[in-house]
């Protein structure tokens, strides 16, 4: 590995530790600041709100990453990373807190397009796949640690401490990407405005936020709301992703409209995942903690098994296997909401929807980087993190208004059922979408 590669992998492996730890600790901390903040019906726009950020600054970072290099989106990411986390811990009420949690969205948008276009400058393609597969193995010490830490000091000190400690990491994680962003090419700014797709994911983010604001409503209100959601999301995503993606056409479209669907079937899943063992189960922090560790090393190790596979060929049948993966978990997961079942069957199911997204997350990365010409990595890449930030924010959404029509309507039964029910559907379109990567050729670009 040449010392230019080594480089970008130690630092990116630093930053992406840094975001992964944030991602799971807050996921692990949300019940207990929706309890303390505004209850559970606004448990989807708490938890979700930062998603709908990602989905805005990412449609920006890979224009500014291709017009402007690296280093500006990647500062500037950082920098609203720190500042939404800090506002999400000291807020006095939920508004205050959605609002810190959108600015977060907002940065952590701006930071993983860099690391994917230094990646596709940078590295060889037959160190791609190794790339991203220590990219998922990442997140193996913050999701073994990050929930339990979390769980403790939400126990012992409360939940906001959980927001505040992030904000000195983030920043001592920058340190080490800074020599090689001096090595990174700039670009003089040609004076265009904003891509024209920034106003598609203004309207798919409104529309994203309109469906979680529904689910803390009830009767016509929240009706009203779920129509203006799905109307904006009708006119906005279809003009976010590449063309063919809701097609599954063959190329970057197929593979971009997978993750989409992969990503919100399990990190949707996740979401609910310690509001669900809390509310249902009992379970405590600490306790919900492990089990959001389980299903994180699952990932990692899908990710593993992927980048020991070499050929072409067969890479392109690894994204069908992790979303059968994810699908048949998916399917266990459906008994968690039921207090009668056994949690370790859905624990069970949750772990094989972890081994099938690591299988399918890492290879869809470099399936992509390796059909599309270096000069469109930057919206390659975009579209990318769109697609990891898009699938579970429809998912919150959906959910979040199948559970408020749920209540309705089941009279008590299984009140977090229709979060499993999302969950599985998308698998099922992950599946349906992976079968046409099965046809993408290597020659094929965007």
């Amino acid at each position: 590995m040449r010392p230019v590669e080594k480089l970008l992998l130690i630092g990116s492996v630093v930053l992406i530790t840094c975001l992964a730890f944030e991602a799971l600790a807050t996921t692990n901390a949300m019940p207990t600041v929706v309890a303390a903040l505004g209850g559970d019906r606004w448990y989807s726009l708490a938890a979700g709100m930062v998603l709908a950020g990602q989905i805005i600054s990412t449609t920006i970072a890979g224009w500014w990453a291709d017009k402007n290099g690296v280093g500006r989106p990647l500062t500037f990411g950082m920098t609203m990373f720190s500042l939404g986390a800090l506002a999400a811990g000291i807020a006095p009420n939920l508004p205050v807190f959605i609002i810190g949690r959108a600015i977060q969205g907002i940065g952590s948008g701006m930071i993983m397009v860099p690391l994917y276009v230094m990646v596709g400058s940078v590295v060889s393609s037959e160190r791609r796949p190794l790339f991203f597969a220590i990219f998922s193995f990442a997140w193996v010490l913050p999701s073994m640690i990050g929930p339990s830490i979390a769980g403790y000091i939400v126990i012992h000190w409360g939940w906001r401490p959980v927001f505040w400690l992030i904000v000195p990491i983030a920043l001592i994680a920058l340190l080490p990407l800074i020599p090689i962003l001096r090595r990174m090419p700039t670009r003089e700014h040609d004076g265009t405005n904003p891509p024209p797709a920034f106003f598609a994911a203004l309207l798919t983010s409104l529309g994203i936020v309109a469906l979680q604001i529904a689910g803390g409503l009830q009767n016509w209100p929240m009706w009203i709301a779920t129509a203006i959601g799905t109307v904006l999301l009708i006119i906005g995503m279809p003009r976010l992703l590449p063309k063919g993606t809701f097609s599954a056409q063959i190329g970057v479209p197929s593979i971009v409209g997978m993750r989409v669907a992969v990503m919100g079937a399990l990190v949707g899943a996740e979401f609910f995942l310690p509001l669900v063992l809390d509310r249902v189960h009992g379970w405590t922090p600490s306790q919900t903690g492990w089990a959001i560790a389980m299903g994180s090393v699952a990932w990692t190790l899908g990710s593993w098994i992927q980048a020991r596979i070499a050929l072409w060929e067969r890479r392109k049948r690894i994204p069908l296997s992790g979303s059968a993966f994810v699908f048949a978990g998916a399917l266990l997961v459906v008994t968690m909401p039921m207090p009668t079942v056994p949690t370790y069957i859905s624990l069970i199911g949750f772990g094989m929807m972890g081994l099938g997204q690591g299988l399918a997350h890492s290879t869809s990365s470099d399936l992509s980087l390796g059909v599309t010409p270096k000069v469109k990595h930057g919206d390659v890449s975009a579209s990318l993190q769109l697609a990891d930030a898009l699938g579970p924010a429809l998912a919150m959404g959906f959910t979040s208004v199948a559970l408020s029509g749920w209540a309705d309507l089941a009279g008590g039964f299984a009140p977090y059922l229709p979060a499993s029910l999302v969950s599985l559907t998308l698998a099922l379109l992950a599946m349906l979408a992976s079968l046409r990567i099965l046809k993408l050729d290597r020659r094929t670009t965007l």
